[in-house]
């Protein structure tokens, strides 16, 4: 049976949902699931991984990302010890600079994706210098969370976006372009998210994932239930939000600088989305009143 925990199990505030733990596996740990992400990084020893029903080895060096809500468990356990992250990314990974980064979008959306698709190909194995430079930010990790100094939560989000980089930097060094389909993809994806100011077309995209538009399509859909077009015009849309608390530019000129060529599509596409005008937005953010629309 599937066994559910969730972030008050761990005794964690539901404003800094994070947890990281190292420890020995001495036997097999039951299938299991979370309403948290757990980032886990594999130290020493061995043993087979169970996620979703499907089964791989896992051993030192390797590192993998589980999404909330996905069941998973551990069997034929030898000596493994390994560092547990249970974190809620919204909350932790913070920077929007963390998603220019093929290896980012890689590991921590598109190989979890893919997992069984690639027959678990994509994983992140560690050689031994970057086993140690990982290891060495986990333990500042672990003594911040235990020592609780002032400010630690501040330190905390920052050795873990260091953390997280890393590791991004590492997927990219270890995996093979043309062979790693979840990286293709995410490549696309930092492309687009570099560039959605300026024109870009769905062929260009698919060609950066090395797939044809319609498997293009078919594949962003899957991952982020819209149209890459959709996805652009918001993330447009937030950059114009930014945008609009500088009084010194023009609606005009948010309008353009956020990648909108006509100046009245850019206002319907934004009342559809925050239910009021660029104008209005730029006045209640004047107020200290900027809605829904000002939190990114």
């Amino acid at each position: 049976m599937n066994r559910i925990s969730t972030y008050r199990d761990l005794g964690l505030e539901p404003d800094f949902i994070f947890n990281i733990e190292k420890c020995p596996l001495t036997e097999a740990f039951s299938v299991h699931s979370h309403d948290y992400s757990e980032l886990v990084v594999i130290l020493d020893g061995s043993a087979v991984h169970i996620i979703e029903g499907r089964e791989y080895p896992i051993s030192a060096g390797q590192v993998f990302f589980i999404h909330g809500n996905v069941s998973h468990g551990y069997k034929n356990v030898d000596r493994i010890q390994y560092v547990n992250v249970m974190f809620h990314p919204d909350q932790i990974v913070q920077l929007p600079e963390l998603k220019l980064l093929p290896g980012f979008q890689a590991l921590f959306y598109f190989e979890p994706f893919y997992r069984k698709e690639m027959n678990f190909k994509g994983m992140l194995s560690l050689d031994g210098e970057q086993l140690a430079s990982v290891t060495a930010l986990l333990d500042t990790l672990l003594e911040e969370y235990v020592r609780k100094s002032d400010g630690y939560r501040l330190m905390i989000r920052s050795y873990f976006t260091a953390l997280v980089g890393l590791l991004s930097r590492c997927y990219v060094q270890n995996s093979g372009f043309s062979e790693n389909r979840a990286l293709r993809i995410a490549e696309s994806i930092s492309y687009l998210e570099e560039h959605f100011t300026q024109p870009l077309t769905l062929q260009e995209l698919a060609d950066r994932a090395y797939l044809s538009k319609r498997q293009f399509l078919r594949e962003f859909a899957r991952n982020f239930q819209t149209t890459p077009m959709d996805y652009v015009i918001r993330r447009r849309l937030e950059h114009s939000c930014a945008l609009l608390r500088n009084e010194q530019l023009s609606v005009l000129q948010v309008a353009q600088e956020s990648g909108f060529r006509d100046q009245n599509y850019y206002a319907r596409q934004f009342r559809m989305r925050y239910g009021c005008s660029p104008t209005e937005y730029r006045e209640r953010h004047k107020r200290g009143d900027s809605g829904e629309g000002g939190d990114f």
